[in-house]
């Protein structure tokens, strides 16, 4: 079992046409040209390897320093302005791919951020938790199983991408060791993360809890 670390890059606003078709899992070539061309724009140097065709999630660990960067100093650029506080900004938006026997089951929805690891934290230790992002799973435990129910009504806000299981269940003790995995891999992009606070002088104080491992709507 993984949770694979992943952020969302959306950049769509660079004047660059939209493909006529989507979602994006059955036009992959077209959206990937569009992110790409979008990516250019918006001054990105270094290309991106997206976590699935066609997709706008990326591994936190395969984004180039460049390239972060700028995702960093855009994403905080209205907080250092003081166009909003602290407590309304978010960690970067994103969050983490559940992957099991090679099969990705679960992907981050719309409104979810790194700051999401807390939910599976909460998860693996029997606690009912919300998910922050939309639409949320339906979380229920068994003994020492994690069950999870993606299905939905119809006219029900769908799951991004369309999942290929509805339903299925995962052992508490499996999810520790992937959180212990994806917490390591979050050390090192948080290490990254001040990094680049330091080279570009944001000055924004614990910017790796800001931008990584806070949600305040988490207990």
């Amino acid at each position: 079992m993984k949770l694979i670390p992943v952020i969302e890059v959306g950049y769509a606003n660079q004047g660059i046409e939209a493909p006529e078709y989507g979602p994006y899992w059955e036009y992959p070539n077209e959206w990937d040209e569009f992110n790409n061309m979008s990516y250019k724009n918006a001054g990105f140097n270094d290309p991106f390897k997206p976590f699935d065709p066609g997709a706008s999630l990326y591994e936190i660990e395969l984004i180039s320093d460049d390239n972060l960067k700028k995702i960093v100093v855009d994403h905080t650029e209205e907080l250092r302005k003081g166009e909003y506080d602290r407590e309304q900004a978010s960690p970067l938006f994103g969050g983490y791919v559940l992957e099991i026997n090679e099969e990705r089951l679960f992907y981050p929805q719309c409104c979810g951020d790194l700051g999401d690891i807390q939910f599976w934290r909460n998860i693996s230790n029997g606690k009912e938790s919300f998910y922050e992002g939309h639409p949320a799973p339906i979380v229920k435990f068994k003994n020492d199983e994690i069950l999870f129910d993606l299905t939905v009504q119809e006219f029900d806000e769908e799951f991004t991408p369309i999942p290929k299981q509805r339903k299925f269940r995962l052992q508490r003790d499996d999810l520790k060791k992937a959180i212990i995995e994806a917490q390591l891999t979050l050390e090192k992009f948080a290490n990254r993360i001040q990094a680049i606070n330091e080279s570009e002088n944001l000055n924004l104080e614990r910017i790796e809890d800001l931008l990584v491992w806070e949600n305040i709507n988490y207990q």
